[in-house]
Formats: structure tokens, C-alpha cells, sequence
């Protein structure tokens, strides 16, 4: 019971996906970095689905985008 509820909440420990992630973070923290910009994580990381949002969210988001 424990143990899916934590799978639930933070995937799988499958090794290969953390790496992904890892390497992912990575490279985004580094190119916002360099270029002064908010980058969008899943982009570098192929396998990874970005989680659903919610209406609000999207709209948020496209408010900061607008006024940055």
C-alpha cells in the first residue's frame, strides 16, 4: 500500500528514467542560465510526459510570457 501510493507520487526508481531526469535538469538549469530565460525541463527529456495542467496554470503561464 505504502509503496504504490509512492509510486504514484514520484515514479518509478527505475534508474535509467532517474538519469534522464537528472541529465535533464541539468541541461536546462544550464542553458537558463546562459541565456537568461525560462526553459521548459521536458524538453530535454524525451521520455519523460510533462504533467497535465489545469486551465488556470496555462493561463498563468501565458499571462508571465506575455508580460516578460
Amino acid at each position: 500500500m505504502i509503496w504504490r501510493a509512492y509510486r504514484a507520487k514520484r515514479g518509478s526508481l527505475f534508474f535509467g528514467r532517474r538519469l534522464e531526469q537528472v541529465f535533464g535538469r541539468y541541461h536546462a538549469d544550464y542553458i537558463a542560465l546562459k541565456i537568461q530565460k525560462e526553459v521548459d525541463v521536458y524538453e530535454f527529456m524525451p521520455h519523460e510526459d510533462a504533467p497535465e495542467t489545469s486551465f488556470e496554470e496555462e493561463r498563468m503561464k501565458a499571462i508571465r510570457k506575455k508580460s516578460a
